[in-house]
């Protein structure tokens, strides 16, 4: 059968090491950020709020990572992710040395450096890997090893924080980002490298759409697509929420007495965003977003609302599940919403805005919100997440629902 009758597949090899590669990375960042509030709380007697920052700043330092690499990826994917990979791995080594809480804040900025540049790269690869018709299911399916990541990597930081010291689990961290290496290191070159190097954006078959010559020009342009901005404004809402779950579930379980339930939170929530993704995948492919977008807010919504309630582990499960089943789908969505708007030569500037306000979020949801739980306790602060979530419903339909393309409008 010949190249241009073959049937196009999902799982080649360059997805496959790609998704490998964000699995690795990505169970060492969730299981740092559930386990980053309680060290500097046991380590540096640090408050809530400041605990959140601890949290929240890593994901500070992917917004950073990202915002650059959104350009830079043009001078080569290898480069970029290599340069992330050794400022990610240094950084895990110093979480072995740091002192004193300013200097944690530091390395944790730095590790979320590394970690957005690897994710921007990554991002952009599978968008290009898939093919132009199942980048809706590519990306759900890619996605997955995110969703696996925020299962197993919470998982395993709540519940080993029992019987391992902070140190046993950095070192733990930081075998995960060796495997990581490893993988990056037997990834095959797909074209958009090998064109956009060689000849520096010059007319291709890659090298055109990948980095035309007007990435070069300085400007907001070169970071920022200014196309995918108004959903990602309602991303970034939806992180605030999401990123509280993250941060601060362990704590709100404890004062509850649902410790050994909290573990399983993620469990659930994973379990449902692995089942449903490809089936909103296809919605996506379809071009009936909104089918999927609208439920999920509300689930997303109503989620919070149950969790800021929960006083026994059937409840917190089923917030847990309803989450999955909400943000959990929302957050492909978005992204896939983000490659959608733009055309192909976009897609690095797509996928780096889309992570830079989901970021922004996650990073600034902990410890923004977290001033809220002196006053009202952690379940108040899932309570006022609820009415956020739920005012990213309306906003979503004004900046990009009420203008969404409709079932079986052509991706690009």
């Amino acid at each position: 059968m010949s190249a241009t009758t073959e049937k196009p597949r999902i799982f080649s090899y360059n997805f496959i090491a790609v998704s490998l590669i964000n699995l690795f990375v990505m169970i060492a960042y969730y299981l740092l950020f559930v386990i980053s509030s309680p060290y500097a709380a046991s380590r540096f007697q640090a408050s809530a709020s400041l605990g959140g920052l601890v949290a929240g700043v890593m994901v500070i330092g992917c917004l950073a990572g990202r915002f650059v690499c959104g350009r830079l990826i043009c001078a080569g994917y290898k480069k970029v992710l290599f340069s992330g990979m050794a400022i990610y791995l240094s950084s895990l080594g110093l979480y072995l040395v740091a002192g004193s809480l300013p200097l944690l804040l530091g390395i944790r900025f730095l590790n979320g450096i590394g970690i957005g540049c690897i994710g921007t790269v990554t991002g952009t690869l599978i968008a290009h890997i898939v093919p132009p018709g199942q980048r809706g299911l590519g990306l759900s399916y890619f996605s997955l090893s995110t969703i696996i990541a925020m299962a197993v990597g919470p998982f395993l930081g709540i519940f080993l924080m029992r019987s391992l010291s902070f140190t046993s689990l950095f070192l733990l961290c930081l075998g995960l980002g060796l495997i990581s290496l490893g993988i990056a290191l037997l990834l095959r070159l797909p074209p958009l490298e090998t064109a956009g190097e060689a000849a520096g954006g010059a007319t291709g078959d890659a090298a055109g759409e990948t980095c035309p010559a007007k990435v070069k020009r300085l400007g907001l342009s070169g970071f920022i697509e200014s196309r995918v901005v108004p959903v990602s404004l309602v991303i970034v809402l939806a992180a605030v929420c999401y990123g509280c779950v993250q941060a601060f579930i362990s704590p709100f379980a404890a004062g509850r007495g649902l410790d050994a339930e909290a573990g399983f939170f993620f469990l659930v929530y994973a379990s449902v965003v692995f089942v449903s993704r490809p089936f909103s995948g296809r919605l996506i492919d379809a071009g009936s977003e909104n089918l999927v977008a609208y439920p999920a807010l509300l689930l997303t919504a109503l989620s919070l609302g149950l969790l800021g309630l929960s006083h026994s582990p059937g409840a917190l499960l089923l917030a847990g599940a309803l989450l999955g089943a909400g943000f959990g789908n929302f957050q492909s969505i978005a992204q896939a919403v983000a490659i959608k708007l733009v055309p192909k030569h976009r897609f690095a500037q797509a996928t780096s805005t889309y992570f830079i306000f989901l970021d922004l979020g996650l990073g600034l949801g902990p410890y923004l919100l977290g001033l809220l739980a002196p006053r009202f306790g952690y379940g108040g602060l899932y309570l006022f997440s609820s009415l956020i979530a739920f005012a990213c419903i309306p906003l979503y339909y004004w900046l990009h629902g009420k203008k969404a393309s409709r079932p079986g409008a052509p991706t690009r």
